[in-house]
């Protein structure tokens, strides 16, 4: 699941108290027909940490609920954790971390441990990792990057940085040996442009999504050395722009990408990659308030998309891959909202958007859970 700092790092909250009222669980159990993913309610993180907080990124835990990295802006972070309960949707505080900077991007290593990579105002570009017991240690990678991606390898013992650095320097790929604490390979990105996706590929190496400088949307495969494989795949030629968003790879190597495809955002496009070319295109309307990440069910055939804008319902959209149709959608707030991260959780494909609802309450930090 790539952890990316997109627009979501933007947009810095999720759902809002209008979708969960004063502190409550949040709605009732809705049954969904046909097997279509169904509300299960939604749940507060400000509550979790008492006060204001911003999402900084949503990871999934393989076997596990969903963990999110919240801040206060300046001094702290914390972990939570995002579930289901007896109740309703729950969130649990589990670590507070030292303050991390805004680019922050969270994974969950094999045996539990987090690993957050961020910008520390001191010290540059930094690892952090924290086991569950909260001794935390730092590698440092010795970089000031503009804005930064990451993923890490399914082994968890290779995170994989693309990182935007001042002019005039040249966006770079790094590997990380995380138990050595040390980059063991670096090229650079190709072409040269930023970064705001990575995935690993599970044939070893990574996608890069690439926003060139001309304002194209490209696709970059790299292998497990960090060489560039065929061609860059431009998602949409026949766009006016094309700006990057999410990013997901399927066990049989295909990838799946959603991008902006408007000047004013409001028009998306979730594009499938196999073999060096664009193999689908799906158009979809009304997502300038959302991030468009991205995440793929487990069998391959479905992907998950948050869309909202203005005029438009926010949603959480199923695709289907093979036929490039909707199938289901699932209100997220009455009106109209900003939408950021997605994650998977349990074993029934279960998910967790972020995003907040716009209305006069103001935003909270909530997650909202389908199923």
């Amino acid at each position: 699941m790539p952890r990316v700092r997109r627009a979501a790092a933007a947009l810095a909250v999720v759902l809002t108290a209008a979708c969960t009222g004063e502190g409550d669980a949040g709605p009732s159990p809705r049954t969904g027909t046909d097997g279509a993913p169904a509300l299960l309610g939604t749940v507060d993180l400000d509550a979790a940490v008492g006060g204001d907080a911003r999402l900084l990124d949503l990871a999934a835990a393989p076997g596990d609920d969903p963990v999110a990295l919240l801040g206060d802006g300046g001094t702290r972070a914390w972990l939570v954790e995002v579930g289901p309960g007896e109740d309703g949707p729950t969130a649990t505080t589990m670590l507070e971390l030292p303050v991390v900077g805004d680019d922050a991007e969270l994974s969950v290593l094999p045996g539990g441990s987090f690993l957050v990579a961020h910008t520390s105002p001191i010290a540059g570009y930094q690892l952090l990792t924290v086991p569950r017991d909260g001794q935390a240690t730092v590698t440092a990678l010795g970089l000031r990057p503009d804005r930064a991606a990451t993923a890490l390898s399914p082994d968890g013992r290779t995170l994989y940085a693309a990182l935007r650095l001042p002019a005039p320097g040249p966006a770079q790929l790094l590997a990380v040996d995380l138990a050595a604490g040390v980059v063991t390979r670096t090229a650079p990105v190709v072409p040269d442009g930023t970064v705001p996706a990575l995935a690993t590929r599970p044939d070893g190496g990574v996608a890069a999504l690439v926003e060139s400088a001309d304002g194209r949307a490209l696709l970059t495969a790299y292998d497990a050395d960090l060489r560039p494989v065929g061609e860059p795949v431009d998602l949409a030629p026949d766009a006016p722009v094309g700006t990057p968003a999410g990013l997901d790879v399927t066990a049989d190597g295909t990838v799946v990408a959603t991008l902006h495809v408007s000047d004013g955002r409001e028009l998306g496009r979730l594009v499938t990659v196999a073999d060096g070319a664009v193999a689908g295109s799906i158009e979809l309307d009304g997502v300038g308030d959302s991030a468009l990440e991205v995440v793929v069910s487990p069998d391959g055939g479905s992907a998950w998309v948050p869309q909202a804008d203005l005029s438009y319902p926010a949603e959480l959209v199923t695709v289907d891959l093979a036929s490039g149709q909707r199938v289901s959608a699932v209100s997220l707030c009455a009106g109209a909202a900003v939408l950021g991260d997605v994650a998977p959780f349990g074993a029934d494909a279960g998910l967790v958007a972020t995003g907040s609802c716009v209305d006069g309450d103001g935003p909270q930090a909530t997650a909202f859970l389908v199923g």
